[in-house]
């Protein structure tokens, strides 16, 4: 049932996205272009998501629908965890419970969709706690070394996993842990492991005058004053809330409607909740693990005055199902199952559709230009055709902005590769001579409302250009809607260019 269950989940998501949108979100175009090329890491973050997409596009190629489809694996291989966790401490039932429970939690559904590095860490995170759970319950040796595992998959990922390893240790800390030996061998084997691996990342980033955490600190530069600050963190918590209000709301269903059987027992014969059945340290394990990243993420921005984005947030909610456990009562267990199930498919089915139908269909038919409206397929076509009626060589480099360029570079072919901005270090997978001498396509996007975000570099290339246009073309399917405007121009190849052999 729990494989039928969150098979459901990826198909109702992967399929309703992929087939309302005409272009993906910009993080998943993002990763589209990162694609282009195995790289030790990026010029924004860590390797291992864009690796793992690598793989999937030298499958499939690059449909719209991959990356939905990728995000969503990263869900439900993290709902699975989820579950194997929570069999750990009670029945497989109530594990599943919790589990369908936390897969309404926006970061799992509508932003699920989205295959960015924060997706993308779910599944590691949770493995993580899983198997930092089972280490330090049994000792298990073996444990610790899956701990190290995915504590470098979610390194490899984000840097943000650190908030997480804390939240360890502060959890060893407080319980005692720390100070037997089997702790600290276990310790060290995970942090081995952990160093092996990201080991290769790290002397790529030693090397980078201006990589990921150069990145990172231009996202989190302090704000003036604690009373902006006060705000910063209250939007953050407020919109997080909102994030996990389908959670609440089934929790309150499910609760009234499981609570109807009671109505006329009096509250003395009534069965207690099924957090009482939980050992006493399981139910600390899951409120510490499940509060310590988020608390800590708030103490340490208040105190530094660090802007915070709501979607940092995306990795703090995977417990969150297992609150549901202070609410329900034990006892028919397998009606409480089908009531949430229930509950939760049919929240799904009716996000899954109307998320859809809104940034879509009814996105187009309104006018209103999204992401997942604009016409990424036509705009290639009308660019290729004009490379192709001026240049007698295949187009294989697009110079623009991620967005735009990847949109061309997508629907023409797996050949045509995205000089991102430029910038030679935002797109390492660009052979330098071969970008020099074998000409390129320059795309500028003029219907940006904030001229500055157009890259320098790409207007010094459009200045190089002997062939030039601008395209205009419907961003939606409303009469008089809003249009794309595309400014295009061709660099052509060197005579030069036909000896290059050497192509990254």
């Amino acid at each position: 049932m729990v494989i039928v269950l969150l098979l459901l989940h990826l198909v109702l998501w992967s399929v309703f996205t992929g087939i309302s949108h005409r272009a993906p979100d910009w993080d998943n175009m993002e990763e589209l272009v990162w694609a282009s090329g195995l790289e030790w890491g990026y010029y924004k973050h860590p390797p291992l998501p864009t690796w793992i997409l690598y793989g999937l596009v030298s499958i499939f190629g690059r449909p719209v629908w991959l990356t939905f489809f990728t995000g969503q694996l990263s869900v439900i291989l993290t709902l699975w965890l989820v579950w194997k966790l929570g069999c750990e401490m009670t029945t497989q039932s109530r594990a599943l419970v919790a589990t369908l429970l936390v897969s309404l939690v926006a970061y799992f559904t509508v932003r699920g969709v989205m295959n960015n590095h924060n997706t993308m860490q779910l599944w590691a995170v949770a493995g993580a706690i899983w198997m930092f759970y089972r280490a330090t319950r049994y000792d298990s040796m073996r444990a610790w070394a899956a701990l190290g595992f995915f504590c470098g998959c979610a390194f490899l990922t984000k840097y943000s996993a650190l908030i997480q390893f804390a939240a360890f240790f502060l959890y060893l800390l407080v319980t005692g842990k720390l100070l037997r030996a089997q702790t600290w061998k276990g310790i060290l084997l995970a942090t081995v492991i952990l160093l092996v691996m990201v080991a290769p990342h790290l002397m790529w980033l030693k090397q980078q005058a201006a990589g990921p955490i150069a990145y990172a600190g231009s996202e989190m530069v302090p704000l003036e004053t604690y009373w902006l600050e006060i705000k910063d963190l209250s939007s953050f918590l407020v919109t997080n809330l909102g994030r996990i209000a389908a959670l609440i709301l089934a929790v309150v269903v499910i609760a009234i409607w499981a609570g109807r059987q009671y109505k006329l027992t009096p509250k003395s014969a009534r069965p207690g909740k099924i957090a009482s059945e939980l050992a006493a340290s399981d139910r600390f394990f899951l409120l510490f693990i499940g509060l310590a990243p988020l608390v800590l993420t708030l103490l340490v921005a208040g105190a530094m005055k660090v802007p915070l984005a709501a979607h940092w947030a995306t990795t703090f909610f995977v417990l969150f199902g297992f609150f549901s456990f202070w609410v329900f009562r034990s006892g028919d267990d397998t009606a409480l199952l089908r009531k949430t199930i229930i509950i939760v498919v049919l929240f799904q089915i009716l996000g899954s559709i109307g998320y859809g139908l809104a940034r879509g269909p009814l996105a187009d038919k309104s006018g209103r230009p999204s992401r997942a409206t604009f016409p990424g397929a036509e705009v290639a076509r009308q660019v290729h055709a004009q490379w192709q009626a001026h240049m007698q060589t295949p187009l294989t480099l697009v110079a623009s902005d991620t967005w735009l360029g990847g949109n061309i570079a997508t629907h023409i072919g797996p050949q045509v590769q995205v000089f991102i901005d430029g910038d030679f270090h935002k797109a390492p997978w660009v052979n330098e001579e071969k970008a020099e001498k074998c000409g390129m396509l320059v795309a500028i996007n003029r219907s940006e409302v904030n001229p500055d975000d157009i890259g320098i570099d790409v207007i010094a290339l459009m200045a190089q250009t002997t062939e030039h246009g601008t395209l205009e073309i419907p961003w939606t399917k409303k009469a008089g809607g809003p249009i794309v405007v595309v400014e295009w121009g061709i660099i052509p190849p060197q005579a030069s260019c036909k000896d290059i052999k050497d192509v990254k």
